[in-house]
């Protein structure tokens, strides 16, 4: 039996039916999409750790009013890939699962710089791109390109 068929039913039992929906890997380049509650992402990365998952990356996209992060896992000994959802108001923070899967610390960091979005409980959240004193999320779609740096305004169009 494939992981994708083993999977699937736990993740309908432990998170609702109602949010997993199957997709055509070869038309989206994953097999499942899971909508979930925030209070629920510690307990899945924990599920999804103990079934031999990875964390392949997380991103965010910025909806009027809301943030939507978009966490990718999936498996080296077979094909499976799952995108999972988390929609926020925006600032209001989610629960950090670098603790579970390492590989977030850097990622979530990524994601509060670019973003501004914040993980509660993340070892050490600070930017990792920008400047430390930098007053802005260059890929929030209300960013405009001039900011100040340092007392100077330092404009960000490329040329």
């Amino acid at each position: 039996m494939s992981f994708l068929a083993d999977i699937e039913p736990l993740l309908a039992e432990r998170f609702g039916a109602e949010n997993l929906a199957p997709v055509d890997y070869g038309h989206r380049g994953y097999h499942l999409a899971l909508a979930l509650d925030q209070e629920r992402l510690r307990e899945l990365a924990q599920l999804l750790w103990e079934q031999g998952c990875f964390l392949e990356y997380i991103t965010a996209v910025d909806q009027p009013g809301v943030l939507e992060l978009v966490y990718f896992f999936g498996r080296l000994d077979q094909l499976f890939r799952l995108k999972v959802t988390v929609v926020m108001p925006k600032g209001v923070a989610v629960p950090s699962i670098s603790t579970i899967l390492p590989a977030a610390d850097w990622q979530e960091r990524e994601v509060f710089d670019m973003f501004g979005q914040k993980f509660a409980g993340h070892p050490d959240l600070r930017r990792i791109l920008l400047p430390d004193d930098s007053d802005f999320h260059p890929l929030l779609k209300s960013f405009e390109p001039e900011h100040k740096h340092g007392g100077q305004v330092v404009n960000l169009e490329r040329k």
